[in-house]
């Protein structure tokens, strides 16, 4: 079992957004965002795909006067913690956003933005206006162990040639570090 805490903004405009959390077409949780977070548990399968699925938002929810927006429902991704740990963005940007655009929104942009075409699949969008399905960099096995594996993938280390044991320093193993380790732990006695 893996523990997502999902960090975000959100604005409020008739009521607050409201986000399922879908992990493998399973929904794992049903939240209103009127707070700072939400989290839940994953009980990690071979693959693992995470979606936030925000339903409630319709045109009523965006309040405007003379073509100007003066109130709007809208979600903000923010940081995502894993079993109370702060992971890189690369997870969440890495994935992409499928938006849900509203009727209305889609006739206007014909109208004025003709040689703009309105994208089915944005990349790594924090920011929602439309309601629509965030789907996560999908991860295989444990979740630790992937995390591990991409991250090193994504690591730019540079002067391996002249130091082959740079990756592993650059890492923060302790493994050449023991003595200094337990020296470390007999003076915190």
């Amino acid at each position: 079992m893996v523990n997502f805490e999902i960090n975000y903004r959100s604005t409020y405009c008739i009521e607050w957004p409201k986000i399922k959390v879908i992990h493998n077409g399973q929904q794992v949780l049903d939240t209103v965002c009127d707070s700072k977070n939400f989290s839940f548990d994953v009980d990690e399968q071979d693959e693992n795909r995470l979606e936030l699925f925000w339903y409630n938002k319709t045109q009523k929810h965006t309040k405007s006067i003379n073509g100007e927006i003066v109130s709007d429902q809208t979600f903000e991704l923010g940081l995502i913690r894993v079993d109370s740990i702060l992971i890189e963005d690369w997870f969440m940007t890495d994935g992409y956003y499928v938006p849900s655009y509203f009727k209305g929104f889609v006739e206007q942009h014909k109208d004025k933005r003709t040689n703009f075409p309105l994208q089915e699949k944005l990349p790594s969008q924090k920011v929602w206006h439309f309601p629509g399905t965030y789907f996560l960099k999908e991860w295989q096995g444990s979740w630790w162990d992937w995390y591990y594996d991409t991250k090193i993938q994504k690591e730019v280390v540079n002067f391996t040639d002249k130091d082959p044991e740079r990756i592993a320093k650059y890492r923060g193993t302790l493994d050449p570090c023991t003595d200094l380790v337990n020296k470390l732990k007999e003076l915190i006695k």
